[in-house]
């Protein structure tokens, strides 16, 4: 179930994620994360990002904050920023594609 509420402004930086592919025209990124890592703020511009929630709990935040379950992908236009946190502990597959 999707749920959106305010974004949290306390992330603890996740570790480094697993590259599990990569091409001329995108990667894909595996990430692991304890209750309360994430990623801060940032961008991917010119790159469409589909976010995959494997496990866990996941907050996601663009312009608003929406946390997601297991089973759940969004996609995001990379010219806009976004942050993750794992509410959690789980596994977030990231896949980016041009930029």
């Amino acid at each position: 179930m999707t749920t959106e509420h305010a974004p949290s402004t306390d992330i603890q930086r996740a570790a480094p994620p697993r590259v599990l592919a990569v091409t001329p025209h995108g990667r894909s990124l595996l990430f692991t994360l304890e209750a309360g890592q994430g990623i801060p703020p940032h961008r991917h511009p010119g790159a469409q990002a589909v976010l995959a929630v494997l496990s866990g709990e996941i907050e996601v935040t663009t312009q608003s904050a929406q946390t997601l379950g297991a089973g759940q992908v969004v996609t995001h236009d990379g010219n806009e920023p976004i942050s993750l946190l794992a509410r959690q502990p789980g596994q977030v597959l990231v896949t980016l594609l041009g930029g």
